[in-house]
């Protein structure tokens, strides 16, 4: 069946939240406050792929981290300096990138206000 999940944050108050979508908080060693929620994944019954959305706070970035599957990431809001392999990009808000399975990456939040982003993967993957 499908399932719709409307905004309900504030985006003027750095508020990003959907109805029925758990938010999950990162707090480790090296990553502090990162935000993500699975906006469309198995929750849902999507068999074949996840939309997750990202908020990174001010100087803050993912894991640094690789993975044997691809993903697809969407800048919604902010500045993103994404770092694959040996190689770095700095992208704004609609700018996308490809990441190939296996590749080390890590998105840094560049910008002075909260990054946020859409990652899609496959499913089974996350």
């Amino acid at each position: 069946m499908s399932e719709i999940h409307r905004f309900t944050g504030k985006p003027s108050e750095d508020i990003f939240s959907w109805e029925n979508v758990e938010t999950k908080i990162y707090n480790t060693e090296d990553v502090k406050g990162v935000i993500k929620n699975v906006l469309v994944g198995p929750q849902d019954g999507a068999p074949n792929f996840i939309i997750r959305f990202f908020q990174v706070p001010t100087g803050e970035s993912t894991f640094n981290h690789a993975h044997p599957h691809e993903h697809g990431i969407v800048i919604l809001h902010g500045k993103a300096r994404v770092n694959i392999e040996n190689m770095s990009f700095d992208l704004k808000p609609l700018d996308s990138v490809f990441i190939t399975g296996g590749d080390h990456h890590q998105v840094n939040n560049t910008g002075d206000t909260s990054l946020g982003f859409i990652c899609v993967i496959p499913a089974g993957a996350e």
